[in-house]
């Protein structure tokens, strides 16, 4: 999926908190171990994350809406950016909030499923 959003067949967006939470998370002892990776090949991952997706500035505080401020986060950088689709593997702890906004919640699978399938 990075790569489609990398060649502009699906756009992306996230807010600078957003971003700063994906480099705390990606620099986590167990998820570089995980990943076989080094803080060094985290930054070059982050940097073309960061290239890719377009920010979003935070306009509106929407919180709280869920029972995560990480996840509010999520949410609120969907929201600023009027997006129509929140796509994660965290799909219960959203329960029904991005409705509210009008954004549909849906895994990574499903979205790679309607591009594979010309709907996206």
């Amino acid at each position: 999926m990075l790569h489609e959003i990398g060649v502009g067949r699906l756009a992306a967006a996230a807010s600078v908190p957003l971003l700063l939470e994906y480099e705390a998370v990606l620099k986590r002892p167990a998820t570089l171990s995980r990943a076989g990776g080094t803080v060094g090949d985290m930054d070059v991952i982050l940097d073309q994350l960061a290239a890719m997706l377009r920010r979003v500035p935070i306009w509106y505080l929407w919180r709280p809406q869920l029972r995560d401020a990480n996840d509010d986060m999520v949410l609120e950088a969907a929201a600023n950016a009027a997006a129509t689709h929140l796509v994660t593997f965290n799909i219960r702890d959203f329960g029904t909030a991005p409705r509210r906004f009008g954004i549909a919640l849906c895994r990574p699978a499903e979205i790679a499923r309607n591009l594979r399938d010309g709907q996206e």
